[in-house]
């Protein structure tokens, strides 16, 4: 599942061929087809392996972190370095397969509930003003989508995640917020 996750990801879904995949792996073109249909049930398999280690991760840390805003910094930095690996031709391609779409979509949802779980903490501890929460996600990762040079990296350093999650998150806490940040910055860079 790593391996195809990793080619495809990369690679973007056109041009991963199977027997490529299978050399990666050491094994023969014939024992990924016994275990797979074909490449887009190896694709949609290896999604179904990878996406769901990242919700794993926000949950774990949202359990693990009880304050909202250092857990939503955490969550933040976890998201850009999985999602980094995707490259623009891997999403555009990724677009005009409805099966990917609609499991997209129910991650999509699942990330959205853990999101907005933290937000509403924000807001009640005072670190965003309740109408800034209501756009912080849509803002943040439009922020993040446009910084081109994340997207394709093997993984992206988690100290310019980090700084980058913090820079864009500053424009958007309260006074009392900042200073949890700035207590971050201090403690863990």
């Amino acid at each position: 599942m790593e391996a195809a996750f990793k080619a495809f990801t990369s690679t973007g879904i056109k041009d991963v061929k199977m027997e490529d995949i299978a050399a990666s792996l050491k094994i023969s073109k014939k024992t990924l087809y016994d275990n797979f249909k074909g490449k887009k049930d190896l694709l949609v398999q290896s999604l179904e392996y990878k996406l769901p280690q990242l919700l794993e991760k926000d949950a774990k840390i949202i359990k693990c972190m009880p304050d909202p805003l250092k857990a939503l910094v955490f969550c933040a930095v976890e998201n850009i370095r999985f999602w980094s690996v995707f490259t623009d031709k891997f999403m555009e391609e990724a677009k005009a397969m409805p099966e990917l779409g609609e499991y997209g979509a129910s991650v999509r949802k699942e990330m959205d509930l853990h999101n907005n779980q933290l937000l509403d903490g924000c807001v009640a501890k005072g670190y965003l003003k309740e109408e800034d929460s209501s756009r912080l996600v849509s803002v943040f990762m439009a922020n993040l989508m446009k910084a081109d040079q994340l997207r394709g990296q093997d993984v992206f350093p988690s100290d310019l995640c980090f700084d980058l999650v913090l820079t864009i998150m500053g424009g958007l806490c309260t006074q009392k917020g900042r200073k949890v940040l700035d207590e971050l910055k201090e403690n863990y860079s």
